[in-house]
């Protein structure tokens, strides 16, 4: 906020000053950490919500986002994967490698393409020998690619990772940039 002599600031507003300056903060949306730049604009309609990175290696990486049934939202995904370390040929972006197989989760889709999950949880047992939990869950899977505007098929966490079930000889990362619709 610039302020200029005669602005409120300068006639001793200097707390009307910093409310408005706080409301534009506000206004302006999410913070990004340190490091990470402001993403394109989305979509007409939505607003940004989330920036992150989605490792190879990991299966599901957790967007922190808890979202409805028919909630509208738009990913962007950028960066390049391995899908196993050094073999040059398997090396791709967000929209995967032309190769369909029964290891990866749609097996309609390209492997190592970006995909989005759902997870609904429905229960948590743990037995009672061992202590070990296990989530009852129901779980939806979208095709993401490289963009894509979705609407969530269930309530529920979203998670992005990788269309692929074998990930521990992955390396490298996507980047991630998320919108929900306003309103």
């Amino acid at each position: 906020m610039i302020l200029r002599r005669g602005s409120v600031a300068g006639r001793g507003g200097v707390a009307a000053a910093v409310a408005a300056a706080a409301v534009a903060l506000t206004l302006a949306g999410p913070s990004l950490p340190a490091g990470q730049e402001t993403p394109a604009p989305g979509p007409p309609g939505f607003v940004f919500v989330a920036q992150l990175a989605i490792p190879a290696n990991i299966p599901w990486t957790d967007t922190g986002l808890d979202v409805s049934e028919g909630e509208e939202f738009h990913i962007r995904a950028s960066g390049n994967v391995s899908l196993q370390k050094g073999n040059p040929m398997a090396f791709g972006g967000p929209e995967g490698l032309n190769i369909k197989t029964v290891q990866q989760p749609l097996q309609d889709r390209n492997l190592g393409a970006l995909v989005a999950r759902v997870a609904q949880l429905i229960s948590i047992t743990k037995d009672e020998e061992t202590g070990e939990e296990t989530r009852n869950e129901i779980v939806k899977l979208v095709f993401i690619g490289p963009e894509a505007t979705i609407r969530m098929p269930l309530a529920g966490r979203l998670s992005l990772g990788p269309n692929e079930n074998v990930v521990a000889d992955n390396a490298g990362e996507f980047r991630a940039e998320i919108w929900r619709k306003a309103g």
